[in-house]
């Protein structure tokens, strides 16, 4: 979708430019863990980690992915307990510049699978579910989904029978109903929504990111993945 003509673009129509954009690490509180971890918890909180590189799609999350046969662990970090891929573990302490860990549990993906969290600042319950595509390449190893603004995403959503929110309009606005950030765009609304997670204490880490990404042909101006009925 380009937000300046106002209009849905074909694959065709996109080109694709060098850009920076805010990559960030958040914190999504966990409700239930498989027992093997619930067990060695002793009162801590525990958090599923997602990293992204839209920040502005958080308001639109509804579940988070794991890769169904990967193994994850449970890493304790200064009273916290955090769940990560093993595989992305040495990437996610030296992110955390703290050394000191413990792994209080290992699983794989498939163990996470129907287990709940809750959005990091919104009230509103999510479920873990399992997904092919999630890469052990960058990140985390889970994945934020917000079936209104992703192909992949959307297609997981409609297998989960959630509901293709998109709470961001034609002029790429936000819509009223989305506390805080209401009627910035997706742009202003991105380093906002990463201070406001900072305040609220559930952001990781924030790191710049450069990589290709999705222009109009027309205004030469990024577009947006976001669900409309066509």
């Amino acid at each position: 979708w380009c937000m300046y003509c106002k209009t849905a673009l074909a694959q065709a129509e996109v080109e694709y430019e060098d850009q920076q954009t805010p990559s960030v690490w958040v914190k999504f509180p966990l409700t239930s863990t498989p027992q093997e971890l619930e067990s060695k918890l002793a009162g801590r909180p525990a958090f599923a980690v997602i990293w992204t590189t839209t920040p502005w799609t958080l308001p639109a999350n509804l579940a988070i992915a794991v890769h169904p046969t990967q193994s994850y662990v449970a890493v304790e970090i200064a009273g916290e307990v955090y769940l990560v891929a093993g595989a992305l573990l040495p990437e996610f302490l030296t992110l955390l510049k703290e050394p000191a860990h413990e792994i209080l549990a290992a699983f794989e993906g498939g163990r996470l699978v129907g287990h709940g969290f809750t959005h990091p600042w919104i009230a509103r319950e999510g479920t873990i579910a399992a997904a092919e595509f999630v890469a052990m390449d960058q990140g985390t190893g889970l994945v934020h989904i917000a079936p209104g603004h992703g192909e992949e995403d959307y297609e997981l959503g409609r297998r989960l029978r959630l509901k293709v929110y998109n709470p961001v309009d034609d002029d790429g606005r936000f819509v009223p109903e989305v506390e805080h950030f209401a009627g910035l765009t997706v742009w202003e609304a991105n380093p906002k929504i990463i201070d406001h997670l900072r305040a609220t204490g559930m952001l990781v880490a924030q790191r710049p990111l450069s990589h290709t990404y999705p222009h109009c042909w027309r205004c030469k101006n990024p577009t947006l993945f976001r669900a409309t009925e066509q």
